[in-house]
């Protein structure tokens, strides 16, 4: 089951990897892309470089509107990032661009993640499994494979998972993964994935959510 159906779109204007396409392209492009659901990604922490999500509130002055934080509490808490390979834009009339991917995500339960402070929420009914291969399956409340990664084991990230009971899943098709085509890996420093990552938050390509981490390794 793939993670996004077309939807009937009026006097749309569609892109499908960057290029304007009509509603018969996209079709056939939707097709080739929904059933897909091994993509790029990595596992981190709240305090990577590249992410630089800052500190969780503990509070907030009702009168001042000033944000108190617990320093150092929330740094090692753990994030994993699921980037798709291919994008499906959608630009409705009057509207700013979507990735309907990322949009798909929103529907079932996550949250836009957009720039400046966020409220991050349980996702209700994700679920985060680390499988017997070590691969990490971002799974949707229907239960349907919304998205799947290949990591390198990480002794310490899966320690933090396992005592906090959930991950920071991220979800879009700008979080700093991929080296960009053309660039030698060597030039995709922490400093450019950083950038990258805030703009695909600023556009409102990025859904996240705290994701239940199941361990199905002994």
């Amino acid at each position: 089951m793939g993670r996004y159906k077309l939807k009937k779109q009026r006097r749309s204007r569609f892109q499908a990897d960057g290029r304007p396409v009509d509603e018969a392209c996209l079709a056939s492009h939707v097709a080739a892309v929904a059933d897909t659901v091994d993509d790029h990604g990595r596992v981190t922490f709240w305090d990577d470089p590249a992410l630089q999500l800052g500190q969780v509130a503990s509070g907030i002055d009702p009168e001042s509107g000033a944000v108190t934080v617990d320093p150092g509490e929330s740094g090692q808490l753990p994030a994993a990032l699921f980037e798709p390979a291919r994008a499906l834009m959608i630009k409705a009339p009057g509207e700013p661009p979507r990735e309907q991917q990322a949009e798909a995500a929103i529907q079932l339960g996550m949250e836009r993640f957009g720039l400046g402070f966020a409220v991050l929420r349980p996702a209700d009914g994700w679920a985060l499994h680390r499988l017997a291969d070590e691969r990490l399956e971002l799974r949707s409340p229907d239960g349907g494979v919304f998205s799947r990664i290949a990591v390198p084991f990480n002794p310490a990230w899966i320690s933090s998972a396992l005592s906090t009971g959930f991950v920071l899943c991220l979800y879009g098709i700008q979080l700093g993964v991929r080296t960009p085509p053309g660039m030698p890996a060597g030039q995709y420093t922490d400093g450019a994935r950083l950038e990258e990552f805030r703009r695909g938050r600023g556009l409102g390509f990025t859904a996240a959510g705290l994701v239940s981490f199941v361990n199905n390794r002994g």
